[in-house]
């Protein structure tokens, strides 16, 4: 195939177009471009090349040429609804979410049975970014609703409870995606999960408020259910021998966090934190060695060197 298609044999513009996704679907996007572009030579007002350009300087990093595309796309078709949703993506990128937002929404508008789950998201990050919380949330919700599969809708909606601290909000997130499919969330899931429960844990805590105890085996549960769905994640084992601690169950804490080193040796966290359990027990010679196992993956740990410090001045 030429780089071009000679006029005589195609006079329009909808054919190049054709040929130009053709190319751009193989990676050959310079050829891709001359189609598009030669598409614009028969019709400047044929709204789908614009917006197909603007998608290739996307892609490239040409963010201020990929609005010039999708805007001259909008102006000539507002309905269009990829030149929206280019916009949208691009605006969103660059930080500039109130203008995101106005793109998605148009896009929305003009095709609701179009716009997927993953759009929805988006347009509820842009809303989140605003400060518009209730608005957020109402579009994850909307997500869910057009795909009840798509796990970033039950995410998105779990990290703005996460950010206010309500693991009880999270905790009910996460059982709708359960019940509707057990195999949608992750070990990352739970483990941040637990990971809320321990800081409303500490906040609780701190405040002389009882009810901690209920947030631990909560944290407790979340941390084995991350380690259930994948036994290689060595935070979650580190995180749940940290509960541990807070549950006196010494053995188990210790236990946690050599299973969290024998899945990744060069995770500094469950050296130092057996580090001052060991010294807590008695046992200083072991504390010492883990301070130092800790200082080496990390040099400049400034608080591991204190604690090592401490234990050779004795």
């Amino acid at each position: 195939m030429n780089d071009v298609i000679h006029p005589s044999t195609v006079e329009s513009p909808e054919t190049y177009l054709q040929f130009g996704d053709r190319y751009r679907n193989s990676d050959n996007i310079p050829l891709a471009l001359k189609n598009y572009q030669r598409a614009l030579a028969i019709n400047p007002e044929f709204a789908p090349a614009h917006e197909r350009i603007g998608i290739i300087n996307q892609q490239q990093g040409n963010a201020m040429d990929a609005i010039a595309s999708f805007s001259h796309a909008v102006q000539i078709d507002p309905k269009l609804l990829e030149a929206q949703l280019g916009l949208g993506n691009v605006y969103q990128q660059m930080g500039w979410a109130e203008l995101a937002i106005t793109h998605f929404q148009k896009a929305l508008e003009f095709h609701p049975d179009r716009f997927l789950a993953e759009y929805h998201c988006k347009l509820g990050d842009s809303l989140k970014e605003r400060g518009k919380i209730a608005e957020a949330l109402a579009s994850y919700e909307r997500a869910i609703a057009t795909n009840p599969d798509y796990a970033e809708g039950y995410r998105a909606i779990a990290l703005v409870y996460l950010r206010q601290n309500d693991p009880e909000a999270v905790q009910s997130i996460y059982e709708r995606a359960d019940a509707h499919n057990s195999e949608l969330l992750q070990s990352k899931d739970y483990n941040a999960l637990g990971v809320a429960w321990m800081f409303k844990f500490n906040s609780l805590s701190a405040d002389g408020k009882s009810m901690p105890n209920d947030c631990l085996d909560n944290a407790i549960a979340c941390f084995q259910q991350a380690i259930q769905i994948d036994p290689a994640y060595a935070d979650a084992h580190c995180n749940l021998g940290s509960a541990f601690i807070h549950k006196d169950q010494i053995k188990d804490a210790i236990i946690a966090y050599k299973e969290a080193l024998d899945v990744d040796p060069n995770f500094a966290q469950p050296y130092f934190n057996l580090g001052i359990l060991l010294n807590n027990i008695g046992k200083i010679d072991e504390a010492i060695a883990c301070f130092q196992s800790a200082i080496e993956l990390v040099p400049d740990w400034v608080e591991a060197h204190q604690h090592l410090g401490k234990l050779l001045a004795r």
